[in-house]
């Protein structure tokens, strides 16, 4: 069995991989002990699951890969400017959660932006039929993700904004740029029919809203 033949087997098990995997981080996050532990894995644990997902990707070229490395590179650049710049998303500043950083942003961030327009953009093709509906399913796909995940991200120290919740030009901003990702994505036609990246975007909204949820009931 060659080694892609041998990662397609692990295809099905993919979604009880992945909810063990976060039903640990959520435990490690509850138990006031191991909450630094969570802390400190936080963005290892991204890359980990991320890395994960992209290996059951089927169709890699040299025009996926570049398209890839712009969204990453080009989501980080945006996301130094909205830290510097508070214009763009609003006052927030990055917590330990993320960190490596460089000037205030987290190294991960474009791989995290990469991640969204991925997955996002897989489902959307699973639900929407049409080039101007795909996009925009894919975009509010991923508005609907940074709708829990900032209910989650002080409680995780990932960010935290000036207010209590991120401010409305934070997600009309989000909804733009998903404009311009997603419309790239298919004008380059990404092929992305990813289960288990699908499962896993699911998964990671199910803990962001638990994570929420458990902050404004058990505060720490």
């Amino acid at each position: 069995m060659t080694c892609a033949e041998h990662i397609r087997t692990l295809e099905p098990r993919m979604a009880g991989i992945f909810a063990r995997f976060y039903a640990v981080g959520l435990l490690l996050w509850l138990l006031p002990p191991t909450r630094p532990l969570f802390v400190a894995i936080t963005s290892p644990s991204l890359l980990l699951t991320v890395a994960t997902a992209f290996v059951f990707h089927r169709r890699w070229n040299g025009r996926t890969v570049v398209w890839f490395a712009f969204i990453v590179i080009s989501a980080f650049m945006l996301e130094w400017a909205g830290v510097h710049d508070e214009r763009l998303f609003g006052r927030y500043a990055y917590g330990p959660g993320l960190a490596p950083m460089v000037d205030g942003t987290p190294l991960i961030i474009g791989l995290n932006w990469l991640w969204l327009v991925y997955a996002s953009h897989d489902l959307a093709a699973r639900v929407a039929s049409g080039l101007v509906l795909r996009i925009v399913a894919g975009s509010l796909f991923m508005v609907g993700y940074d709708l829990a995940m900032e209910w989650a991200a002080p409680a995780m120290r990932m960010w935290r904004f000036d207010t209590d919740y991120a401010p409305l030009r934070n997600f009309v901003v989000w909804f733009a740029v998903a404009l311009v990702y997603q419309s790239g994505s298919e004008a380059l036609a990404l092929e992305s029919d990813n289960r288990p990246a699908r499962i896993l975007f699911c998964l990671q909204i199910a803990f962001f809203v638990l994570i929420g949820l458990l902050s404004q009931l058990f505060p720490l």
